[in-house]
């Protein structure tokens, strides 16, 4: 009893510094948070603790928690017993760490990359819509599809990898990240999202750990929880994941998988150097890491590297996807992955979706086929580049980072700003952004940022009006 007592008391002091203290009923209540004897691991009883806690109300949204080393003192663990408990809280996003500040709880956010009803009325950067004003005409295509005379096939059921005259249009596209590959060697998804699930789920096993950059894709974090696999953060930098830090995640764990966004990162925009995949490709080799090589936005940049599945092709499953380039509704990506996963891949598609929609991949391959693909990429690109100098007037003399035609950018903020307290201040100002936790794998966030989309207004006036928003917020501190 005394033991839980000085438990409570320190998580009391320590954690709710703006919370008055119940004496009453707060010490039954704290003490029902950690309970180590129901035969879980520690670490699990101390992320369960801090769960219930939220729920219950004993802790609140932007409370800080102990230091590790003072509630590893009070329940009688290791320090990196608390760690990996902090850790675990922050993969279920009910806490977050800032360098040099401390560990937070966190407050309940709408999900980033899911488009929602909750921007009316509001100008939204924080959600990428890819200029889908220059989306091919979808009355036109149907019109033409109308006078083909292929189209009876596309009301049955088909075999789950797609028609062979979708793969080889497929091909094609794929040639557009840099990559060669047969028709039979390719699989139709209905996006890349249904993709990466599909690689996921066939691959790796619950329990399966899968190192990302520390800033990564958020929905691959909503996926990991699903499947019951463990999302291992890796140190990044500007050039994207650092190898020595993969290096060491290897050694000190069992990854299976690797994650990345390798040409055109979400949401730093990071580009990972042809030498330093050639490293990250011989530690995945070392190590036998699967690599998921998810280049969505790939095709938005100037220059494309040479994937990840030409470097290592045994071990890479390379996503190529259209909406980003097409269109947000054409639900359409085509997944090329070692020739000995196809049957298991294969599989998993008919178990999810039977197949991706036959009238879909149709309309992306007469895109495709017909050169409308490429005009409609130009276009977007044209207007990305100039919405990125517009950008970086409006936004001149903060850390902005950008590319000459990328769709959306990742601005840094000075101290004392956190993204959430900043994304609020927009907010309250009409102004939608994407705040950097959403994309946070792990316990501490390197940096603290917010990712503004450049293509969801159809006009640069409303664009420019909203990046003013953006620019008097960060100078009114």
């Amino acid at each position: 009893m005394q033991t839980i007592y000085i438990v409570i008391k320190t998580i009391c002091n320590v954690c709710l510094t703006r919370v008055h203290y119940r004496a009453h009923t707060a010490p039954m209540n704290l003490a029902a948070l950690y309970d180590p004897s129901q035969g879980e691991a520690k670490y699990l009883s101390i992320a369960n603790a801090i769960e219930r806690g939220i729920e219950e109300g004993v802790l609140t949204p932007t409370e800080p928690l102990p230091t590790h080393r003072s509630l590893a003192e009070a329940l009688g663990v290791t320090v990196g017993t608390v760690t990996r408990g902090y850790a675990e809280a922050a993969q279920r996003g009910l806490i977050v760490g800032i360098t040099g500040r401390g560990t937070f709880v966190t407050s309940k956010r709408p999900d980033v990359d899911v488009k929602s009803a909750d921007d009316r009325n509001c100008i939204n950067l924080g959600f990428i819509s890819p200029f889908e004003y220059f989306n091919p005409s979808l009355p036109d295509a149907v019109q033409r599809l109308g006078m083909g005379c292929r189209l009876d096939d596309l009301s049955s059921y088909q075999q789950p990898g797609g028609l062979m005259r979708h793969r080889e249009a497929g091909c094609l596209w794929a040639q557009r990240y840099g990559l060669n590959v047969a028709p039979e060697r390719l699989l139709i998804c209905a996006g890349a999202q249904h993709a990466l699930l599909t690689i996921l789920a066939s691959l790796f096993n619950p329990g399966d750990k899968i190192a990302a950059e520390q800033l990564s894709y958020p929905l691959l974090k909503q996926l990991a929880k699903r499947l019951r696999l463990h999302i291992v953060p890796v140190r990044m930098d500007r050039g994207g994941m650092l190898p020595e830090a993969l290096e060491a995640a290897c050694r000190n764990g069992d990854i299976k998988g690797l994650y990345l966004m390798p040409t055109c990162h979400n949401p730093t925009l990071a580009q990972i150097p042809e030498w330093r995949r050639h490293e990250l490709v011989a530690i995945c080799r070392r190590h036998d890491v699967q690599i998921i090589e998810d280049d969505v936005y790939a095709l938005t940049q100037e220059h494309c590297l040479p994937p990840f599945a030409t470097l290592a092709p045994e071990r890479s499953c390379f996503i190529a996807a259209t909406s980003e380039a097409l269109s947000g509704g054409l639900r359409i990506a085509y997944l090329c992955p070692p020739e000995h996963y196809l049957a298991e891949l294969e599989r998993t598609i008919s178990y999810t979706i039977s197949m991706a929609p036959p009238l879909m991949a149709e309309l992306a391959a007469m895109w495709i086929n017909d050169g409308t693909a490429d005009k409609v990429l130009a276009a977007k690109k044209a207007e990305a580049r100039a919405r990125n100098v517009l950008a970086r007037g409006i936004l001149d003399g903060f850390a902005l980072e950008t590319r000459t035609t990328g769709f959306f950018c990742w601005l840094k903020l000075p101290e004392p700003w956190t993204s959430t307290a900043f994304v609020d201040a927009l907010k309250a100002r009409k102004v939608l952004a994407a705040e950097g936790e959403h994309f946070l794998f792990g316990h501490s966030a390197p940096e603290q940022g917010v990712r503004l989309a450049l293509g969801g207004t159809p006009s640069r006036a409303a664009l420019e009006q909203a990046l003013g928003i953006v620019a008097d917020v960060l100078h009114q501190g």
